[in-house]
């Protein structure tokens, strides 16, 4: 409660500082209690005139500034923001005395000069308006909601076009910047997406995007339906089936994505992020051979690396091996994703050496909290979302960037195309995505001993294989519970887990989960990723054409981080999934006390699980066939205290592991680092290596 000045001031701190970084709805709830105090304090008036007009509550503003107005005219802010509001809500003679009294106050210059000449074009724009009946606001209303949503202040946009579409029911536009504005919010946006589809829906794009919208709210099922609406107004629709292999990726139907995205490549060759789609869904396919798999990346760098190859850049650095490096990392998720667990904690390292120029190349519109605690780690930060691939290569380039580091590979957002233009001596790839990036231009891949032992492996990759301790440390959540004691000896049935990504749940998956489910029949499987109803009837559907029921499976949706976490409380064992592992779900499990259960693959993609047990010396859980999988599944069911053991023991495990050694693997990309640099100075092509020892 407020009481006197001070708690004014403090008030009025918090709610400045609240309104700049866009939270409009709270910074007005703290104004509004200083001016029930104090309904004459001027910079509390002055800011919620400003907070209320931003907002396009034009006529609610006004009373504000004529208050703040009164009490300091000697603010000559408060006059001009005054006269814009004026302005703004069509009050032109109003805003013409209001300037006139101005004048006489003194009030002069440009600012001045410019609210004069809007007033006359303002009035002119009404009267044209007014002669042709608009059905849309006005085009500066328009552009002032583009240039809010541009610069990040989606409350103000929101708040704004509630109130607009009231007015302008049949304003499609509206309702697309509505549907945009609520999605980046990661709010409900099918509603406004749905309005703007029954506006236009002769068009393919609009259902394509409504289809997106609902792809956006993990509304599976229908976002199809929408996509093939579009293919069917629009049979060459290239994007539209792209996404339908998409959202049947996100459903399991692996197969039927593959095709999708085939289909979308026949009509537009050259889609590439439509080709690393599918690379992408063919990496979590079980159907595809090792060969099969590597020689379709290999076909992705023929096509798109060959159109540059014979322009790359012969660079003009400085060939000293000693020099300062500048190093520039490339992601379109420099945000909230599984990637920042593992490379924040490196990167927290990397910040603090001398010698290493950190460059950042964010290739995502989106930017959150995770993002600005990234920013400051990096020396120089460039924002290229807007940059083409040509642009991206060209400005990389121009930074001088010695060591390039792909951390996307073949997933969304990638800029494998930048790639492929070679804007930097030496290239590499490391973390997004565990296969070969399929180009030539990229000398490096960044693994560790277990998922890649040296010369074991070659035959899959564009790229030459380093050895880390660690493939990357990882960082635990901060809401990570408590370990509780294993479920098993209070139930008095195991429960086996999953948590990985719906897509890698393959048919022969299942068929081996279910093996291991009918030979211990009071078991239950637990999967806690599952999207919306109806989008995994499928993989209920498997289940029960293997004889399990569904009542052994306890289906859990996408959830929050906390919720997420808390399911391991209910989870003995977690089963991984192949041939694409899970890796973030593994680390996140393992230090819930949940070991993971998998099958020594042969490939990167299929190592990662049975890489974090090794990582974490349990090797117990670590198969070498399908047939071994389900009898130590069943060794485990019944030395319940052995696992309880394990469970008790993994925390403090992993804390001692080179999982959480982020200090020694940042030193030993360093030296990995400089032992490429070192080559490339000496004109030796890339080669295979481990980084050296260092004590810890």
């Amino acid at each position: 409660m407020i009481q006197d000045n001070q708690d004014i001031a403090r008030t009025l701190e918090q709610a400045v500082s609240l309104y700049r970084s866009g939270d409009l709805l709270t910074a007005e709830d703290r104004l509004r209690s200083i001016l029930a105090v104090d309904a004459h304090q001027p910079q509390a008036n002055y800011y919620l005139g400003s907070l209320l007009l931003e907002s396009l509550r034009t006529l609610d503003s006004l009373p504000y500034f004529n208050a703040a107005l009164e009490s300091d005219p000697q603010q000559a802010e408060y006059w001009l923001s005054y006269i814009g509001a004026l302005i703004d809500a069509a009050h032109y003679e109003d805003a013409k005395l209001v300037l006139s009294y101005g004048r006489d106050a003194g009030l002069s210059g440009e600012p001045v000069e410019h609210l004069e000449q809007l007033i006359v074009k303002r009035q002119s724009e009404q009267l044209l308006l007014s002669s042709k009946g608009a059905h849309v606001p006005e085009a500066h209303i328009q552009e002032k909601l583009i240039q809010l949503f541009l610069n990040r202040r989606y409350q103000a946009v929101e708040i704004a076009l509630h109130k607009l579409l009231e007015q302008y029911p049949s304003w499609l536009d509206g309702w697309k910047i509505m549907s945009d504005t609520l999605l980046v919010q990661k709010k409900d946006a099918r509603v406004a997406a749905r309005k703007a589809l029954a506006l236009n829906a002769d068009d393919a794009k609009e259902h394509c995007y409504y289809g997106l919208v609902l792809k956006g709210q993990g509304d599976l099922a229908n976002a199809a339906d929408a996509f093939r609406d579009a293919i069917k107004l629009q049979p060459d629709y290239a994007a539209a089936y792209n996404n339908l292999g998409i959202v049947s990726k996100d459903m399991g139907d692996i197969a039927t994505a593959v095709g999708y995205y085939r289909q979308a490549l026949d009509i537009n060759p050259g889609y590439a992020s439509c080709y690393s789609n599918l690379l992408f869904c063919l990496s979590h396919a079980d159907v595809v051979s090792t060969e099969d798999l590597f020689a379709e990346h290999r076909r992705f760098g023929y096509q798109y690396e060959a159109v540059y190859k014979s322009a790359w850049p012969k660079h003009s650095h400085k060939s000293n091996s000693a020099k300062n490096l500048n190093v520039g990392f490339v992601s379109a998720d420099f945000r909230e994703h599984s990637l920042v667990n593992f490379f924040e904690p490196v990167l927290e390292h990397l910040s603090l050496v001398a010698d290493v120029s950190l460059h950042a190349y964010s290739t995502s519109a989106i930017e959150d909290y995770v993002t600005q605690r990234l920013k400051p780690k990096f020396k120089h930060w460039h924002k290229v979302d807007e940059l083409t691939d040509v642009a991206l290569a060209e400005k990389i380039r121009e930074d001088k960037i010695d060591i390039l580091v792909d951390l996307d590979g073949h997933t969304a957002g990638n800029r494998l195309i930048s790639f492929a233009m070679k804007p930097a001596p030496i290239q590499v790839s490391w973390l997004g995505y565990l296969a070969t990036t399929g180009l030539s231009a990229m000398d490096y891949y960044l693994a560790d001993a277990h998922l890649l032992p040296l010369n074991q492996f070659d035959e899959q990759f564009t790229e030459k294989i380093v050895q880390l301790p660690a493939n990357a440390p990882f960082i635990p959540s901060e809401l990570s519970p408590k370990v509780n004691e294993l479920p098993a000896l209070n139930n008095g049935f195991i429960t086996f887990g999953c948590f990985n990504r719906v897509e890698k749940i393959t048919p022969s998956v299942i068929s081996l989960w279910s093996k291991l489910l009918n030979e211990i029949p009071n078991s239950k499987l637990l999967l806690g990723s599952m999207p919306q109803d109806g989008s995994y009837d499928a993989i209920i559907k498997a289940f029960a054409d293997h004889a399990v029921s569904v009542d052994r499976l306890i289906i859990y949706h996408r959830s929050t981080m906390a919720d997420y976490l808390k399911l391991h409380h209910h989870v003995d064992i977690c089963l991984d999934t192949f041939p694409s592992n899970g890796v973030t779900t593994t680390c996140h499990a393992a230090w819930m006390g949940v070991p993971t259960l998998c099958v020594e693959g042969n490939s990167l993609m299929s190592r990662g699980a049975m890489a974090i047990m090794l990582h974490l010396n349990l090797s117990d859980f670590v198969v070498q066939s399908h047939e071994c999988f389900v009898s130590q599944g069943v060794y485990w069911s019944v030395h319940m205290q052995q696992l309880s053991e394990v469970r008790s023991n993994l925390r403090k495990q992993f804390k001692t592991s080179a999982l959480n050694q982020a200090s020694i693997i940042s030193q030993h990309l360093v030296l990995a680092f400089r032992q490429m640099w070192e080559r490339w100075c000496k004109n030796q092509p890339a080669t295979s290596f481990k980084t050296s020892a260092i004590d810890s």
